[in-house]
């Protein structure tokens, strides 16, 4: 070996003791089934797959029967409503598992003996496909029916994640599902070693359940918004054509969400602007607005095609009731149009604070409407970059770093 002024160094100076990095799988049980309508827990997953010490993520849709998988159908032949007709798991990407749980046994609550060997069987389904791997355990899914799997998961789990992703409680109506949600977050939030919720609101008011309770915020996968170029939607140009204001909305569209006394004060006052609502729309919705000439409703479209149609904008309005079921929003929606560069006025509804330096927060209809024709007048260059900087640093790969650093902090990694 050279000497070095006097030293010799020994070739064992070189070596570094190996410490081989424990590898983990994620196994998710989501709200929302995966679809291509891009929710929170699914891009989430999407991005923790790319997680360095993440081999795979099991994505567990909700459970559904038999029945219902050769019954239901999209009434859009063009949208995937999530429900996989396959019996068995797939793969989604060479890191993402997908595994949908069929119910076979019709009434279960009156066969328990089979429910549980029904239970059991999913079970095993999971732990073959997670491969003996330590895994981390992501439950979103206040409105699971399958307890003994999650139970049996939960025990076995290195890490466990209870995902607020919403005030579930709020999302129903009846207290029967009220009830049974509230039972639900009651056992598994306080169950967790970490929760998760999208606002302040939500952190405050479900303090009480765990020590351990973070904001994580929602985000935009940002490219998939902005483009430099966006495909022409007929429908919207003809809408275009008449030369008049377009207020879009995209969303699911109902009397628990959207303020139908705003909307009336508007439409009588700008009874020429053109009202674009995308989404799902309860019959209440339909029935007193699509009367009108001026306000056009399209059905939900995919996430890869909703930008060219939000690209029609001149304005997005939230016109959002402020109640308990809003003031748990992060809105999706809310980065979405950002990453587009749009001007949003919205009611004050959870997460709009946050934002108040790009999104107009109005204070009643009146304020409302005026916000909308400050946004139609001032939208410069400068305002539009603003937006969609902030976007970019709300997109779910920047994100999901805070759940990253969160989750290597709790695992000591």
């Amino acid at each position: 070996m050279k000497a070095l002024k006097g030293f010799i160094l020994h070739p064992k100076v070189f070596e570094r003791p190996f410490i081989k990095r424990k590898i983990y799988n994620v196994i998710c049980f989501s709200f929302m089934p995966w679809s291509n309508m891009w929710k929170r827990n699914q891009s989430m997953m999407a991005e923790i797959a790319k997680f360095d010490f993440i081999d795979k993520v099991i994505f567990v849709n909700p459970d559904i029967s038999i029945r219902r998988i050769f019954t239901r159908k999209s009434k859009n032949s063009n949208i995937s409503l999530g429900i996989s007709s396959k019996l068995l798991p797939f793969k989604r990407t060479s890191k993402i598992w997908e595994y949908t749980p069929v119910c076979f046994v019709p009434f279960r609550k009156y066969f328990t003996k089979l429910e549980k060997i029904e239970t059991q069987i999913m079970l095993k389904i999971i732990r073959r496909l997670n491969s003996n791997m330590p895994y981390i355990l992501f439950m979103n899914c206040p409105n699971i029916f399958l307890h003994y799997l999650l139970d049996e998961l939960l025990e076995n789990a290195e890490l466990s994640i209870f995902d607020f992703s919403d005030d579930f409680v709020e999302l129903v109506h009846s207290k029967k599902s009220k009830d049974f949600f509230l039972c639900n977050i009651m056992k598994y939030a306080k169950a967790a070693d970490i929760v998760l919720t999208v606002n302040n609101h939500l952190k405050t008011k479900y303090a009480f359940l765990n020590k351990n309770i973070y904001v994580i915020r929602n985000a935009t996968n940002y490219y998939n918004f902005n483009r430099v170029s966006y495909k022409s939607i007929d429908f919207l140009e003809k809408i275009k054509s008449k030369k008049m204001p377009i207020l879009g909305y995209s969303g699911v569209i109902n009397m628990s969400r959207i303020d139908f006394d705003l909307l009336d004060f508007l439409l009588k006052k700008r009874p020429n602007w053109q009202y674009v609502f995308i989404g799902l729309a309860d019959s209440h919705f339909t029935r007193r607005y699509l009367q009108h000439k001026n306000v056009h409703h399209l059905p939900p479209v995919d996430y890869q095609s909703l930008p060219d149609y939000i690209h029609y904008f001149d304005v997005a309005i939230v016109p959002f009731k402020i109640n308990e079921h809003t003031k748990g929003n992060d809105l999706l929606k809310f980065y979405d149009y950002l990453a587009m560069g749009k001007p949003i006025v919205s009611t004050e509804i959870g997460g709009a604070e946050d934002l108040r330096d790009v999104i107009s927060i109005a204070q009643g209809p009146s304020d409302f409407l005026e916000k909308i024709e400050k946004a139609l007048i001032n939208n410069a260059s400068e305002d539009i970059l603003k937006r969609k900087n902030v976007a970019l640093e709300n997109s779910w790969h920047k994100r999901v770093k805070e759940l990253e650093e969160l989750i290597k902090k709790s695992l000591g990694i």
